[in-house]
């Protein structure tokens, strides 16, 4: 008798079709294939795939973690490999760099049970602080890395990933990006294996220990077994041609999509061959056999122009002069992730047709909408106390999350970001070379995922720093995934922030033992709505002589609505009579439950949290909870 499946994506109905998510369907590639671990650190836009995961894993049989940070995912997915299990392991781009470390010698090991990295890539910085090419990691490093341009790509090619890294012991990479990963498509399922790999460590240290005398012979391996890969990949079904023309190009990730589009739109079929590149390494043979079948060809590729240099060598190498366009003949844009009109124009331009028909569409001038703190976000609580005991002319070093979105108006709290962790170097940096005591603003996430290193190194300095560490118990911005401190939900609900007093030992969490662990003696423990406790630890931090840290604990006010088994806090409203619209509460706090409509203020009930920090902030006691409005 057959069940229903909890989720959709475990279905076992070869041929059905299915409209999914791009990272969804990675999921569904790697059930396909049998993986049977899978760890993750969360962030936009691969977070999908962990959290499908964490959803799943029970029902399909599948070891799962969300690690502390992405050296750790890669690291244990990597033995959990070595022990011959099918291992899998997700983040996005930044999280690929932070663990260069293993990753860098994981090839000269090798791989027992297939291994696969997701890694996502963010065209535009849509959700990043900068942009990555991770299709550099297959010269670089000698991984095997696929580019999906849809969802069905993505469903096999993780699927055919684990194939090609137990065939040749390498670790495979697979890298959607970020319209990949976040459109939906159709994908056909294919079957859910009825077994999985043997579970089994054998002892071989010179097979395993990349000692030099080991990693020298490992070396040859890896460029035999790269090698191979490269066979494998040229007789695989990830660089489909269409067309005919003499006029040919060549595109690869999400971009690929978008030419295959305009020759479908244009009817160029018959004028234009279209090679895709769906994996790298790129095999030779077949750049050679395509460039002897066209005259001309535009690569179409977001980011670095890796597939344009990959051609131009080839073409060379083999004789053939033709001309090879794309990003250095100003076809493209080195910067940002294109669209079909982007890929279009360069079309155009490349067959000499006539310039595209562009619409003008006149809309009004709309004001910029900056993403903001949540209304009753206690870390719009907690800036706006550290900025009223610090001051405007102290530095504000901030980090990673959601409280980065202290930047600029009206909260002024992050004057330099860099990366995960970096805010209490760079404070410490600062606070070293100019004498003057700085602030460093860090979550609690990203405290355990790589500021505890920092920590130690401030402790040893003893920096004129202080460190504001905002507890919410929970991985806000990427999707709500637990951290260190994110409490046993099933007993306990969501976590009641507990009053807390200065200076204590006692009932301390798992920030201040880690804290003091590390040898900081001065640790104050707030709930940053006790402003009166809270500001008292504040002074005294700033009075102190080296490094301190004042750690703000509250729940994150949209999970805790999520979890929340009672009725929320009393939202607030504002007294007409009283307000003089002095506008104070706008321009201090930025909240965006505060609305402005023909010179009238008003508090949005549905969005008020009832934290009551604007009732604090007016000075003219026009902002009282609800039930004491005036009728």
């Amino acid at each position: 008798m057959s069940t229903t499946p909890r989720h959709e994506i475990l279905q076992d109905n070869p041929g059905t079709r299915a409209c999914l998510l791009g990272n969804l369907a990675i999921v569904r590639g790697a059930l396909e294939a049998g993986v049977q671990f899978f760890s993750c650190y969360p962030g936009t836009p691969s977070s999908e795939i962990g959290d499908t995961f964490a959803r799943i894993a029970k029902d399909a049989d599948v070891l799962f973690e969300y690690s502390v940070n992405e050296k750790i995912t890669v690291e244990i997915a990597f033995a959990a490999s070595l022990a011959g299990a099918r291992s899998m392991c997700g983040m996005k781009h930044l999280g690929l760099a932070y663990a260069n470390d293993p990753i860098s010698t994981m090839p000269y090991i090798g791989v027992e049970g297939g291994m696969v990295i997701v890694s996502a890539g963010d065209p535009s910085a849509i959700t990043s602080p900068n942009e990555q090419d991770q299709r550099h990691f297959s010269r670089y490093l000698y991984y095997p890395v696929f580019d999906p341009a849809t969802p069905e790509d993505a469903r096999q090619m993780t699927r055919y990933a684990f194939e090609l890294s137990e065939t040749t012991h390498l670790p495979v990479i697979v890298r959607p990006t970020t319209r990949v990963c976040h459109s939906s498509g159709m994908v056909e399922l294919g079957p859910l294996p009825s077994g999985k790999n043997e579970i089994r460590f054998t002892k071989d240290p010179p097979r395993y220990v990349p000692i030099p005398g080991n990693v020298r012979r490992m070396r040859k391996e890896l460029t035999e077994r790269f090698r191979r890969a490269e066979e494998l990949l040229q007789t695989s079904d990830f660089f489909p041609h269409s067309g005919s023309g003499r006029r040919g190009i060549i595109a690869g990730g999400v971009a690929y999509a978008y030419a295959a589009q305009v020759i479908e739109d244009l009817n160029l079929r018959e004028q234009v061959s279209l090679q895709q590149i769906g994996a790298y390494p790129i095999p030779e043979s077949l750049l050679r056999n395509f460039l002897e079948s066209v005259d001309s060809v535009l690569v179409v590729e977001e980011l670095t122009p890796l597939i344009e240099e990959w051609v131009s060598v080839s073409a060379l190498r083999n004789g053939r002069h033709i001309p090879i366009l794309g990003k250095h003949s100003g076809h493209f844009p080195m910067e940002f992730e294109y669209s079909p009109d982007v890929v279009e124009d360069a079309v155009r331009d490349f067959l000499n047709l006539d310039r595209r028909k562009k619409l003008s569409v006149s809309v009004p001038e709309l004001p910029p909408r900056p993403p903001v703190l949540c209304p009753g976000c206690p870390h719009r609580t907690s800036f706006y106390l550290v900025g009223s005991v610090f001051g405007k002319r102290t530095v504000y070093c901030n980090d990673i999350g959601c409280y980065t979105l202290g930047y600029g108006e009206p909260l002024h709290a992050c004057d330099t970001l860099l990366c995960m962790g970096s805010s209490i170097t760079q404070a410490c940096g600062l606070a070293r070379v100019t004498g003057r005591r700085t602030v460093a603003y860090i979550g609690d996430s990203t405290f355990f995922h790589s500021g505890l290193p920092a920590l130690v190194n401030a402790v040893q300095a003893d920096d004129p720093v202080t460190i504001v560490i905002l507890d919410n118990y929970i991985t806000a911005m990427t999707g709500f995934q637990p951290s260190l401190t994110t409490p046993d939900q099933a007993s306990e609900g969501i976590r009641q922030t507990a009053p807390r007093t200065v200076n204590t030992d006692a009932d301390c969490g798992r920030i201040e033992q880690a804290v003091r662990g590390l040898g900081v003696r001065e640790v104050y423990s707030v709930d940053p709505f006790d402003e009166q406790t809270t500001l008292a630890a504040l002074k005294q931090a700033k009075a102190g002589t080296g490094l301190n840290v004042v750690v703000c604990h509250a729940p994150c006010v949209v999970d805790r609505r999520r979890r929340a088994k009672s009725e929320g806090r009393t939202p607030f409203v504002i007294d007409q009579e009283l307000c003089n619209a002095c506008s104070l509460c706008v321009r201090v706090l930025g909240c965006p439950a505060i609305t402005i409509a023909e010179g009238k203020y008003e508090i949005d009930q549905d969005l008020c949290d009832g934290c009551e920090l604007c009732a604090r902030v007016c000075q003219h006691d026009a902002i009282k909870p609800a039930t004491t409005e005036k009728m």
